[in-house]
Formats: structure tokens, sequence, C-alpha cells
């Protein structure tokens, strides 16, 4: 679920697959810090 422009964070990652084969009924947010070569990736939404 994107965010809207204004809030200033997006969404990064998705697992469709998991919504495809799964009823979700309650999603939770989580944040985790990056370092190295993987924030590169994420920025250019390029994330799994």
């Amino acid at each position: 679920m994107p965010r809207d422009e204004g809030s200033g964070t997006k969404l990064i990652a998705q697992n469709r697959k998991a919504r495809h084969n799964y009823a979700i009924e309650e999603t939770f947010e989580a944040g985790l810090v990056l370092v190295g070569t993987e924030v590169k990736s994420c920025r250019d939404g390029k994330a799994n």
C-alpha cells in the first residue's frame, strides 16, 4: 500500500505472492536500518 507523496515515506517492497495466495486479515508496519550495498538497491526500487 503506497503512501501519499506528502508523508515522506513510500513502500519499498511487498510480498505479492503471499497477498495472492492468502487472505490478509491484518497488516503490520516494520522498519529496519540498512547499511552497505542493500541501501542502494532499496533506493532504486529493486528490493525483493
